[in-house]
């Protein structure tokens, strides 16, 4: 496969490798080599690989007209509604509990230890300032 893919057509357009293909596959008549002449926007055909046409779809000339308007105005919906319907099965429901759970738990761990750290840089500054402080007699 990976070397039909980086083979080219060159064979196809020469009438002798078309009659030694023949003579392989003990096949009584030969094709008529392909005419390379016809105007094509895979320039030089013969030597451009079967990967690359494959790759582009064979396609020649791809011709794309959308006209949303003329859609539109054919369609001309007066409303549109989209309803989806789905019921919670029990296992969704255990799922959606333990990832609310699990998202508060580590949450609410970063939340407190960041809380405690604050409270604690105060409790130190107040011990210390206190500590500064002598009465005076």
């Amino acid at each position: 496969m990976y070397g039909l893919r980086f083979s080219t057509l060159q064979c196809l357009y020469s009438r002798s490798c078309l009659e030694k293909l023949a003579a392989f596959l003990d096949i009584n008549y030969v094709l008529q080599p392909l005419n390379d002449l016809i105007p094509t926007r895979f320039t030089p055909i013969s030597t451009i690989s079967i990967s690359a046409l494959i790759d582009q779809l064979f396609i020649e000339i791809w011709q794309n007209s959308s006209n949303y308007s003329n859609y539109y105005s054919a369609c001309a919906p007066m409303k549109c509604q989209y309803t989806y319907n789905k019921r919670n099965n029990l296992i969704y429901i255990i799922a959606s509990l333990l990832g609310l759970y699990g998202g508060l738990t580590i949450g609410l761990k970063l939340v407190i230890w960041h809380i405690l750290n604050i409270f604690w840089k105060f409790y130190e500054k107040i011990k210390k300032c206190q500590a500064n402080v002598h009465p005076s007699l």
